[in-house]
């Protein structure tokens, strides 16, 4: 019998990292511990972005994702968070169609802002070779060893940046040579949030939503009430364990620290989807 599934969508920086960790430690469930886009991306790798579609998916693709993923569960249940699955949620939906969703939002402000510094950092050596010792043998040496080279290139860029990070929309090589980084940031929140949104529409699957700033600033109470949902126990002990280093220090950061000029260019990119989420626009300093 397969274990349930629980996939967990978000933006980059939207803490769906954090939530997966937490959730798992509270509930005595398993996860898979890294984004495992090379294992979604299995008989796709030549696709230029992380947009995949149903028509796309193979027994073969399909079986070899879910045998990876199914081998983190325990207790019955894994948990999975790969950020480049909010551009292929229709996919994801046609490999796990009974798969519970997790939908993680944030106010897009803060996680662009989070994202543009994620750009900028060097590659974690240590972090990248703990990642690498999850491969599956038959990836390793192709698309591995490619992983790695981008990882340790991250510097490549001439205005320091990454070559790339987060998620490929389309588009976005194109947008690296032609607009600034933090726009680029803007694209990639807003095409996360807005195909992601679409996706779980079009498949017919009611996800369940969790806010960010709720769950860091109450994160007891959201993992009392998802597990709830999901039918999933857990300890006092447990939760108190998972929330302990959970803080809602960076909420609103985004809106503190970037000037007027590069809130009013990420209005322009990610407004309508902010709204839609229900926060402010990015320009507007006023929590809702």
């Amino acid at each position: 019998m397969s274990p349930r599934r629980v996939i967990i969508l978000g933006a980059a920086r939207s803490g769906t990292k954090i939530f997966r960790d937490s959730f798992a430690k509270a509930t005595g469930v398993g996860a898979v511990p890294y984004d495992a886009t090379f294992v979604w991306r299995y008989g796709n790798e030549s696709e230029p972005g992380d947009v995949l579609r149903p028509e796309s998916l193979t027994p073969k693709a399909s079986r070899f994702i879910a045998r990876y993923v199914d081998k983190y569960q325990q207790d019955g249940v894994v948990l999975e968070k790969t950020v480049g699955n909010t551009l292929r949620v229709p996919y994801v939906h046609a490999v796990f169609p009974d798969a519970l969703f997790v939908h993680l939002v944030r106010d897009g402000v803060d996680s662009i802002h989070s994202t543009r510094s994620q750009w900028l950092v060097p590659a974690d050596r240590s972090y990248l070779y703990k990642k690498l010792r999850h491969f599956p043998l038959r990836l390793l040496l192709g698309y591995g060893r490619k992983f790695a080279l981008r990882q340790l290139r991250r510097r490549g860029a001439g205005d320091g940046r990454a070559v790339s990070w987060g998620v490929r929309y389309p588009g976005i090589d194109e947008d690296l040579g032609s607009v600034d980084l933090l726009t680029v940031c803007a694209r990639q929140w807003r095409e996360s949030v807005e195909r992601t949104l679409d996706g779980l529409e079009s498949s017919g699957v009611e996800a369940i939503t969790v806010r960010y700033e709720d769950f860091v600033t109450h994160p007891q109470q959201t993992l009392e009430d998802v597990s709830r949902v999901m039918g999933l126990t857990s300890t006092e002990q447990s939760i108190a364990d998972a929330v302990a280093m959970i803080s809602s220090a960076t909420i609103g950061k985004g809106r503190r620290t970037l000037s007027a000029e590069e809130l009013e260019l990420v209005g322009n990119e990610v407004d309508d989807a902010l709204v839609k989420l229900g926060y402010q626009p990015a320009a507007t300093s006023e929590e809702k």
